[in-house]
């Protein structure tokens, strides 16, 4: 497993996960690895995400104009007007 050194941490920082350890019961190098964790999760989440919504927006999966023209619109309005 790695070690990590992080040179420069805000004391006031360090401090809010002592106490954040301290009422998980955990050591501070618990409680960073699980606070790293949730956030590394996060961004893998929102990637994921942003991905899928570009193949969506590339694909045919949207709704584009018929061969005349017409927009969804047009024609929903056509067929309610008959």
């Amino acid at each position: 497993m790695a070690t990590l050194y992080v040179r420069d941490f805000p004391d006031e920082t360090y401090q809010a996960l002592k106490t954040m350890a301290k009422e998980e019961k955990k050591s501070v190098g618990t409680e960073v690895i699980k606070i790293v964790e949730a956030e590394l999760e996060k961004k893998r989440i929102k990637r994921e995400r942003l991905a899928s919504l570009a193949r969506i927006r590339e694909s045919d999966y949207l709704f584009k104009p018929s061969i005349d023209g017409k927009t969804t619109t047009d024609l929903l309005r056509e067929d309610r007007d008959r």
